[in-house]
């Protein structure tokens, strides 16, 4: 799964970059209903972050506290927060173990 492409340019930043390496996962051995579960809660995340970052943006706008009617999306934030942070986790623990090391390193480590 290695593109020349993204290994060869430089992103425009971090957020750019993470885009375009997610966007190249292989979804193929997932099953139909793996995928829709994997859609749903990504699309549910997404839809939770982007509510609870816009509230919490227009509070701080207006140098109040959170208004009773923004709780419920603040609560849609944190849910996707705990939604992502631990495949986030995943995706960097899967990284670093499919990278090619050196078998010295390997060896070195399991010592």
């Amino acid at each position: 799964m290695t593109n020349t492409t993204t290994e060869t340019t430089c992103p425009e930043n971090s957020v750019t970059l993470f885009r375009s390496l997610i966007s190249e996962l292989d979804l193929s051995g997932f099953s139909d209903a793996q995928l829709y579960d994997l859609g749903a809660v990504a699309a549910e995340s997404a839809e939770g972050l982007c509510q609870g970052l816009l509230c919490m943006s227009e509070s701080l706008e207006n140098c109040e506290i959170v208004p009773p009617e923004g709780i419920s999306q603040l609560s849609a934030c944190l849910k996707a927060s705990a939604h992502l942070l631990p495949a986030l986790f995943e995706l960097c623990e899967k990284a670093n173990n499919s990278r090619k090391q050196p078998q010295i390193m390997k060896a070195t480590h399991l010592q």
